[in-house]
Order: C-alpha cells, then structure tokens, then sequence
C-alpha cells in the first residue's frame, strides 16, 4: 500500500529567551498509508501539532524530509495542496455570518461548485443549522463546520487535529462514521490528532505513537495493543484468606508468575493460560470461585509507551518498551520497528 504521508527525521528547535532551547522534533519518522484513518498520538507537548502544522507549511522546520503524495514539502505543496483538506487547532470564523454563508464564501474563493456546500453540511449533520450565525454555534457546531470547510474540495488527503473536540457521543459517533466512511468507501486517506484514546481506537486502521518529539511505535491499531496487551487474570476465592496463600503457590509454580492481591481478588500476570492457574491451584488444595481474563486497552498501552520514550537512533519491540533517562547514552535493542513540542504556549495545548 503506498504511503501518502512520508516524514523522516524531522526536526524543529524553539529558541527562547533566557530560557533553554526546546526540541519540539527530535528526529520523528512518520508514515500514513492510503485510503486508512491513522491515529498520531502523543502527550501534551510531544510534537503532534508541530508536525501537522510544518507538514502544510505553516512553520519552517531545522531539518529532516517531508512528503506528500510523493511531492517534497514545504517546496512542491502548492502542486499537492488543492488535494489536501486541513484543520488544525482551533478553527476561526466570521461570527455574524451564517455556516450556510462561511462555506459559500469559502467555495466561491476557491472555485468550487457550489453544490458542494449543501453536500458538505449534510456530511457533518450542519444542515438544520446552516441558517443560524456562527456567533450562536457551540463549540462542538464550530468544530463540525470546520470539518466542512475541508471537505469542500473532496480531498484525497484529510488532516484533522482534535475532530471530537466539543461534540456531544452522538455527534463523535456521527464523525466517527463519516471519517470511517471516506476512507475506507471514497479512499480519502485521513489523519487525526486526539486525546480521546478510546475514540481513536474505535475510528482508527493504524496509529503512530510520540513522545518527546520522537516516533515510540507505528503499525495497525490491533497489532499495537495485542503486541502490548500483557493480559492479566483476575481470580476471586471463597474465602479471601485464600488470597495470600494462592500468590505464594502461583508465583513458586513457575518462573516468571507474578500475583499480587488487590482488594478481595488475586492479579495474576504471566501465567501461560488460565488453565495453568486453575490446576496449579487445585494442585495446592485451592480452589477458585471467578477467574476473568483482562485485557489492556489503546489507553493503558498509550500510558505506557509514551512513559518510557526511547532516544533518538533507539528502536522498539512492539511487545516491549524501555524506560530510558533523558541524559542517557542511545542503547540496543531487540527490534521489529524502528523509532527513532513547540513553544510554552503550545505545550499548554497539546
């Protein structure tokens, strides 16, 4: 599948006053194949919206290579841009101009057929609202009629930093169907940027995960969270007395076994199956009354990658993560992926 988005090495340095230096790209890699909804993920400050805003030319970076549809960026984007839909951060409109007329003003601009602002209010459910000013539209109404703006010219490649930001769970519901339904039904590729972690892995085909202005691990949304997964067992007794004496015969069982009680049931991690379990401690005279496999979620993975960032040059197993101090020297690592921030004002966002 070709890549539609292409990054290599990007790097971008902020320089303050009187202040240190800060990298808000320390050498990022990044790829989107196309016709997927591919999730970029970081935490506050991790260089998310630094790379969207440098790939469509809106900041200048220190180096590294960028590409979009093949075309070098920022020198060949006015070749590729009337291909490229885009918001990103907070969108701003006239206020006393109706959504109706915002998007008509916009279509005419840039010599679209008119036909498509209807079109583009019913995709993102603006329709019955397309009369009233922006001045009374929610934050989440804002967000929808940005979204709009971007689809007017039937994009091949949409790029959507915080999609959800303000919409209700039937609006989210109602994006998350529409971006699904243009990449997988129309084969626009699209690109968000979220905090809503357990949004992003419902919507999304494939994700990339930074921290530090670095790449941690990119693949498919399912492989990144089975391959972290560490799946825990939850196990209840009769009695809880039986709590401390099934931790000491799980974890004497086999090496590896760790078992720690929480509250009035036994966490069970690296036991080879739950049958394991049940016969090691049938074996042992104990006997269960619940055992519940527990698996992580995009959210628990996330907190752990983005926890243990590793340095530049540095890979990662997916499968495994290595917390790496900031000053440290580069390490090896077994790999399977190669891994390889903006102003203060930024870092408060994203």
């Amino acid at each position: 599948m070709p890549s539609i988005i292409e990054i290599s090495g990007l790097r971008k340095t902020y320089r303050r006053s009187f202040r240190q230096p800060h990298n808000a790209l320390d050498g990022l890699d990044l790829e989107v194949a196309a016709g997927q909804v591919h999730g970029f993920l970081g935490p506050n400050g991790s260089g998310k919206t630094t790379t969207l805003r440098a790939l469509l030319g809106l900041i200048r970076v220190d180096g590294g290579t960028m590409r979009i549809f093949g075309e070098e960026v920022p020198h060949r984007l006015p070749q590729v841009v009337s291909r490229i839909g885009a918001v990103v951060e907070s969108p701003q409109f006239f206020k006393h101009f109706s959504g109706r007329l915002t998007l008509q003003l916009l279509a005419e601009s840039a010599g679209i057929p008119k036909e498509r602002v209807e079109a583009v209010l019913e995709q993102v459910g603006l329709r019955d609202a397309a009369k009233a000013s922006v001045k009374g539209y929610s934050l989440g109404m804002r967000q929808r009629l940005a979204v709009a703006q971007a689809l007017l010219k039937q994009p091949q490649l949409l790029i959507l930093d915080e999609p959800a930001n303000g919409l209700d769970p039937a609006g989210i519901h109602h994006m998350r169907e529409l971006l699904q339904w243009l990449a997988h039904e129309q084969g626009v590729t699209v690109v968000v940027s979220s905090h809503l972690l357990s949004e992003v892995q419902q919507l999304c085909d494939s994700m990339t995960i930074v921290s530090r202005g670095r790449r941690i691990v990119d693949g498919s949304v399912a492989e990144i969270i089975a391959g972290h997964s560490g799946a825990s067992l939850s196990v209840r007794f009769p009695d809880i007395a039986s709590l401390s004496e099934a931790a000491e015969a799980l974890t004497a069982a086999k090496p590896g076994v760790g078992a720690i009680v929480e509250r009035d049931r036994l966490i069970v991690t690296g036991a080879p199956e739950a049958a394991w379990v049940t016969q090691t401690l049938a074996e042992a005279g104990i006997y269960l009354s619940e055992l519940v496999t527990q698996t992580k979620n995009l959210e628990s993975v996330f907190l752990e990658l983005t926890g243990t960032a590793p340095m530049p040059g540095q890979t990662v197993q997916i499968g495994g993560s290595v917390a790496v101090p900031e000053t440290a020297a580069p390490i090896e690592v077994p790999v399977t992926v190669a891994v390889d921030g903006r102003p203060e004002a930024e870092e408060a966002q994203r």
